[in-house]
C-alpha cells in the first residue's frame, strides 16, 4: 500500500487543470489521491494510489451574499478564512464543521471548506440547525473521467431532480474531485450561556436530555463527558437571542434545580468548552488508542455503552448529540479483538460504529466504515462505477465489508 503522504503532490489552480489531471489518470488507469490540505488523511482506509492530487490551491472565495445567506469558494479555502469572513457580518456556518487536527496531528488552520463538504463532519450543534449536507446548495466537480460538472444552485429552490450535491457531500473525494462548494449560512446566535452541572448515570442524563430537547429552549448542545479534574459533567448549550437566552435560562434553571451546584459559562467561555466537545478534546485520547465514533439511537445508548465497558472494548467515552452519538477510546493493546466484538455489540444495537483512528492494519482488515447490506454494497458500487468508471479516485477510502 502506498503513503501517500510521501509522494509530491499535484495541485491544480483551476477547474480545467483538475479535468486535464483527472483526464489522463482515467487514460492511464493510475489511482489518485484525492485532498484538500491533507489534514485529514488518517479519516478512513488508507488510500491505494500512486499519485496525490491536492485541491487547496482552489482557494478563491466566488462570492458571499449575506442578504441571501449564502457563500461560494473554492475547497480549498480555509474554514477559518469563511469563518472569520461570516463573523464580520455576523454569520456562521450553522453544521459547525470539527478540524480534527488534534486528532490526527496536524494544523487546523489548513482543515479547508471543501474538506468539511467531503467529509459531511457536524459538530455539536447538529441537533439544533441540522447536518453539514443540509446546508451545501451546490457544487461543482470534476468525475473520473475528467468530466466537469455542476449540481444544484444558490437557493434551494434551484434544486430540481437527483440532488448530486448531497450525494457527493460525505464521499470523500470517492465520486468526484469538488472544486467549488455553495453553503447556505445563518445569522449567528447573539448569546450563549452553557450550563455546567454533575452527571448522574448515562441513562438518567438521557432521559434528562431527551425532556429539556421537547422544550423549545434553543439549545445547540446537550453533552456528558468527564472533565480535566476527572469529574463527570453534563453540558446545556443555550444560544438565540440575549432576552431569548435569558428566559430559556430561568426555565432551565427550574428544571436542574435538583441537580446539585450549576457553573453558567458564559459567550468565550461556553465557545471554548463546546471547541473541545466538537475537537474530541475532552476525551484524551492517548497516541496509542483506537478512536471510535457510534451512532445509535438514545435509547439504546446507555445499554450499549455499559456493555462495552464491561468487555473492556471501552477505555474513555463521551456522549454527544443528545445522546445520538458516542466518542470513545479503546486500547490498542490486541485491537483485532476487541474491535470486532465492538463492531458486533454496535451491530446488536442498531448502532454505526465508525473507526475515527487506528493504525492501517486495523482500517485494513476491519474497514473505517461500518459493514453494510449486500444491496447497498451493490447499489454503493453502481453509484462509483457511474461517477468513476476506471476507479481512480480515492481508491479504498470508502471500501468497506456486505
Amino acid at each position: 500500500m502506498t503513503d501517500t503522504q510521501t509522494i509530491a503532490a499535484m495541485r491544480p489552480a483551476s477547474t480545467q487543470d483538475v479535468a486535464d489531471i483527472l483526464m489522463d489518470a482515467a487514460r492511464k488507469g493510475e489511482p489518485l489521491a484525492v485532498r484538500g490540505n491533507g489534514t485529514r488523511t488518517g479519516l478512513g482506509n488508507p488510500v491505494r494510489a500512486t499519485r496525490v492530487l491536492e485541491l487547496g490551491g482552489l482557494n478563491t472565495i466566488d462570492f458571499y451574499d449575506p442578504d441571501d445567506l449564502v457563500i461560494r469558494a473554492g475547497v480549498g479555502v480555509t474554514l477559518d478564512e469563511v469563518e472569520q469572513l461570516l463573523a464580520q457580518k455576523g454569520q456562521y456556518l450553522p453544521f459547525e464543521p470539527p478540524r480534527y487536527a488534534g486528532l490526527y496531528g496536524t494544523d487546523s488552520a489548513r482543515c479547508t471548506l471543501g474538506g468539511a463538504v467531503a467529509t459531511a463532519l457536524s459538530g455539536p450543534r447538529r441537533i439544533l440547525t441540522g447536518a453539514a449536507r443540509d446546508f451545501v446548495l451546490g457544487v461543482e466537480g470534476v468525475n473520473g473521467q475528467g468530466d466537469v460538472f455542476k449540481a444544484g444552485g444558490r437557493t434551494m429552490k434551484n434544486v430540481t431532480g437527483y440532488d448530486l450535491s448531497k450525494l457527493v457531500t460525505g464521499s470523500n473525494g470517492t465520486l468526484a474531485a469538488l472544486t467549488t462548494v455553495t453553503i447556505k449560512v445563518l445569522p449567528a446566535p447573539r448569546a450563549e450561556v452553557t450550563l455546567v452541572l454533575p452527571a448522574t448515570s448515562v441513562e438518567e442524563d438521557v432521559a434528562l436530555f431527551a425532556r429539556m430537547r421537547a422544550l423549545p429552549l434553543g439549545i445547540g448542545g446537550l453533552a456528558r463527558r468527564v472533565n480535566a479534574a476527572g469529574v463527570c459533567e453534563v453540558l446545556v448549550r443555550v444560544e438565540g437571542s440575549v432576552p431569548g437566552v435569558a428566559g430559556n435560562q430561568q426555565v432551565l434553571n427550574s428544571l436542574l434545580a435538583t441537580r446539585g451546584p450549576m457553573q453558567v459559562l458564559e459567550q468565550a467561555e461556553s465557545q471554548s468548552l463546546w471547541a473541545g466537545v466538537r475537537e474530541l478534546t475532552c476525551l484524551h485520547a492517548r497516541p496509542d488508542e483506537l478512536v471510535w465514533r457510534v451512532n445509535l439511537p438514545a435509547t439504546t445508548m446507555p445499554a450499549f455503552v455499559e456493555q462495552a465497558r464491561k468487555a473492556g472494548c471501552i477505555n474513555r467515552f463521551f456522549v454527544d448529540w443528545a445522546g445520538g452519538v458516542v466518542f470513545s477510546t479503546m486500547r490498542g493493546v490486541q485491537p483485532e479483538v476487541d474491535t470486532l466484538r465492538y463492531r458486533k455489540m454496535a451491530e446488536q444495537a442498531g448502532a454505526r460504529a465508525t473507526i475515527l483512528r487506528a493504525p492501517d492494519a486495523v482500517l485494513t482488515q476491519f474497514g473505517a466504515f461500518p459493514p453494510v447490506s449486500a444491496g447497498v454494497a451493490a447499489l454503493a458500487a453502481r453509484t462509483r462505477a457511474a461517477f468513476d468508471p476506471a476507479g481512480i479516485l480515492n481508491p479504498g477510502r470508502m471500501t468497506v465489508q456486505a
